[in-house]
Formats: structure tokens, C-alpha cells, sequence
């Protein structure tokens, strides 16, 4: 991964204090305003947002720059992967463009490009309604234990995306198996990790799962993008480490921090996230802490 170009000065090490203080200082339903505002937010009240409360202006840079990359990058054997926010990413290969947990306010901008969506949950910092309809309304697929994707059914390939619990989905050059997981004592089943399989490469996206014993990968993920502060540990170990043991990635991407749609305490740092990936280094696994717009793959 190369080194952000969305940070404040000195926030890619272990002293984010600039980047945790802009974070902080937007209120909760501030950011939601503005994430359901979406793309038609006319400039000037964008403008103004950005003025405001300067986490936006990184939030919306983020996701243009993820977008700008995506549409300059040509893959190979190896998919190219951005993260976009929360647990967002982007996902490229040879034949297909797709997100998984796409949750942002100019999301519903790329309906037209992207080939098919992932959600993993029904929870509005993993996706919104407008980019689920977006999706829908183009016939495309959008992948989920909560919907229907009617939409999906009239297009080309035909193909709903409603899973709970176990299945193949097969689109282009890319194969989607679905898990059912916990989100928490409360929620069960209500969580759908996925392992996607493009071109003999591995990705592990587990959404907000509490157990590490739900993610039973066929094969050895290549990356796997985790919510580094979910699962439950009576053993004492983070839930990074706890993964790591036992599927071993070859590559743990630490996210679900900075989340602006949680109240201020909740907002894990950056710092913390860097943490965690010095814990899986420590394992013997290379990992990554990455900030809005930055590169995974």
C-alpha cells in the first residue's frame, strides 16, 4: 500500500491527534445529514460541509480518489482492491468492477460502472438505501441476507442476490461464497461474511462477525478485511490475532475505525487501528491500517 495522500501530516503513524480531532468534532447526526444527503447535495452545501467540518472534505476525498485509481488501473492475476471507508472497498479485476459494504454519500455516483454489490448487513454504516436502489433499479445484483434484489432478476444475467446462510454466487470472473455469522449475543445470524474467489485470489470480508469460528474459508485467504473491535475475546487475545490463528491470511487489512456514523466515544483512532496491525505483524502476517482512498492491493 502506498502512503496516504488523504492524511493530515503525521497522522500515518501512531500520533493521529489532527485526524482524531476533526473525527471528533462532528456530531453524529451532522454526518448522517450529509451521507443521506448523497450525490445531488447541491456544490455550494458541500462546499460549506467541507468548510465545517474538514473530516468531510477527507471523507468525500477518499472515495473520489479510490474511484479516479479504480478507473486507471488495468488488473492482472491479482485484483486491485481500495478502501473506501468503514469496512467499504472496491474491488477490480480482469472482467469485473464490484464493492462490498459500500457505505458513502457519493456511492450512488458509480451504480452505472459497478458490475455487482455486496452488503453483509443490515446496518446503515454498511450500505444505504440509495445506493441499494441505485443498484437495483440497474438491474444489478446486489448480494444480501436482508433483500430481495427483485431489480437483479430483470437483467441480464438474471441472478438475485438474497442469501441467508450458504451459496455460491457465480458473476464474471468471480466467485462469491456466503457464511451466516453473529453480529453480537443479541444478533444472531445476522451477520454475512463472504470469501470471494477471482482468478485464484482470496478475499475474506467478514463484516461485523463476533465469532471467529463462523469464517471457515475454503482456502487460505490472500486478504482478509476484518472489524478489527467486534468479536468477544475470553481468551484475551484481539480479534485480529484470533483470526490470524486460525485461517492464517497472508495479508489482514484492520478496519471499522474512524466511523463517523457511531457517537464520538465509539469513533475507534486511527492509532488504535495501527495497533492492532503491529499485533499482527507480530504473528508473522503483514497487515495494514489504512485511512480513506488508500490502495490495499
Amino acid at each position: 500500500m502506498k502512503e496516504s495522500t488523504n492524511l493530515p501530516s503525521g497522522a500515518a503513524g501512531p500520533d493521529d491527534s489532527e485526524l482524531q480531532v476533526e473525527v471528533n468534532a462532528i456530531p453524529k447526526e451532522d454526518y448522517m445529514a450529509f451521507l443521506n444527503a448523497g450525490p445531488a447535495l447541491p456544490a455550494a452545501d458541500v462546499e460549506a460541509a467541507h468548510a465545517r467540518w474538514p473530516i468531510l472534505r477527507r471523507y468525500d476525498g477518499g472515495f473520489e480518489q479510490a474511484v479516479r485509481e479504480a478507473h486507471d488501473t488495468t488488473p492482472g492475476d491479482i485484483p486491485a482492491i481500495w478502501y473506501v471507508y468503514n469496512m467499504g472497498v472496491l474491488v477490480k479485476t480482469r472482467k469485473s468492477f464490484f464493492s462490498i459494504d459500500l457505505c458513502h454519500r457519493l456511492a450512488p455516483s458509480i451504480a452505472d460502472e459497478l458490475n455487482f454489490a455486496i452488503i453483509t448487513h443490515n446496518h446503515d454504516d454498511h450500505y444505504t438505501e440509495a445506493f441499494y436502489q441505485a443498484m437495483d433499479q440497474r438491474h444489478k445484483t446486489v448480494i444480501s441476507n436482508f433483500r430481495d434484489n427483485y431489480g437483479a432478476c430483470l437483467g441480464y444475467d438474471g441472478i438475485g442476490g438474497f442469501s441467508r446462510g450458504e451459496h455460491v454466487f457465480e458473476l464474471g470472473d468471480v466467485t462469491v461464497r456466503t457464511y451466516q455469522s453473529d453480529h453480537n449475543p443479541l444478533l444472531r445470524g445476522f451477520v454475512m461474511p463472504v470469501e470471494i474467489n477471482a482468478g485464484g485470489y482470496t478475499i475474506l470480508h467478514n463484516g461485523d462477525t463476533f465469532n471467529v469460528q463462523d469464517l471457515r474459508p475454503s482456502r487460505t485467504p490472500d486478504i482478509w478485511i476484518h472489524h478489527a473491535w467486534c468479536w468477544s475475546s475470553p481468551d484475551g487475545l484481539s480479534e485480529t490475532v484470533r483470526g490470524i490463528r486460525a485461517f492464517h491470511p497472508r495479508l489482514a487489512a484492520v478496519t471499522h475505525h474512524l466511523e463517523l456514523g457511531h457517537k464520538a466515544g465509539g469513533r475507534r483512532a486511527l492509532s488504535k487501528a495501527i495497533e492492532r496491525k503491529a499485533e499482527a505483524e507480530a504473528e508473522g502476517t503483514p497487515a495494514l491500517a489504512p485511512f480513506w482512498g488508500d490502495r490495499l492491493v
